[in-house]
């Protein structure tokens, strides 16, 4: 009988350890990654109105340009095109937002970067000069960006109050009336405290989600932008790209708008040519 008790409390502290080293592969097993596509995650529009009902049709820019008077500075069948909704207006949490557009070939002198408050005040002028290629044109077809700056006395922008964004391409200083224009609204919002947690805590890729749950355009379009450059072959990151795109009527564009040919204004033109806030 003794035998059988000590071989029985042997059994069960067998059965104990091979059971708490189960547990412990287990706990010690990476969680799996969600099977959620992260373009599933992104929404299918991203209408937005203002408190007070403000649409695109307050919004005094386009978010492609039309035509011009004078020789045009841009391949006719390319456009340049500010990456925001089709309603013009986007959300963001910064406050100093980046901002996205699609620069086309071109021959213009110079680009110029102009932000208007609510009260349609102008709050920011910054000029860039463009350097010509042999062929006469500037750069390659790209995904350009330009960061609202936190220095040249601009305040930050405040929540709950809509600004507007124009990028201009000066086809020939002379004659400004065939600059080539377009832009798009700013609406900055204040995160909840779970948001703000939510965000810090999460990878670059929940991030994405995250912002998008919130239709916070610009947010989801920097960070979706970033992980395209760092991540330039995942399959997955480039058909949320796409979805992206799809999402504001710009899918036609998936091909010329290739995020890994990007760059950020200031860094691209440093050493083509001057630059100078008015």
């Amino acid at each position: 009988m003794t035998c059988f008790t000590r071989l029985s409390n042997l059994t069960f502290l067998t059965i104990a350890l091979t059971l708490g080293l189960a547990t412990n592969l287990v706990a010690q097993v990476p969680t799996q990654v969600r099977t959620t596509s992260l373009g599933a995650q992104l929404p299918d529009q991203w209408g937005f109105r203002t408190p007070d009902g403000s649409t695109a049709d307050q919004i005094p820019v386009n978010r492609e340009a039309g035509g011009t008077r004078g020789p045009e500075c841009t391949p006719p069948d390319q456009s340049l095109i500010a990456l925001v909704p089709e309603s013009l207006i986007g959300k963001t949490l910064a406050e100093y937002p980046k901002l996205f557009w699609y620069m086309p070939p071109t021959t213009a002198s110079a680009v110029e970067f102009v932000l208007w408050n609510a009260s349609d005040e102008e709050i920011y002028r910054v000029k860039y000069s463009l350097k010509p290629s042999a062929t006469g044109e500037t750069n390659k077809p790209r995904i350009m960006s330009l960061d609202i700056p936190t220095s040249a006395n601009l305040a930050p922008l405040k929540a709950n109050q809509l600004y507007y964004w124009q990028l201009v391409l000066v086809c020939n200083p002379k004659e400004r009336s065939a600059d080539i224009v377009v832009g798009g609204g700013i609406k900055r919002v204040e995160p909840s405290p779970t948001l703000t947690m939510r965000i810090q805590q999460a990878t670059p890729q929940e991030r994405v989600a995250l912002y998008a749950q919130e239709l916070l355009w610009y947010d989801t379009l920097e960070t979706l932008v970033e992980l395209h450059q760092d991540f330039p072959n995942d399959r997955n990151v480039q058909a949320a790209w796409n979805k992206l795109l799809y999402s504001v009527g710009l899918q036609s564009l998936s091909e010329q708008l290739n995020p890994n040919r990007s760059a950020t204004l200031p860094e691209s033109l440093s050493n083509s040519g001057d630059s100078s806030v008015e």
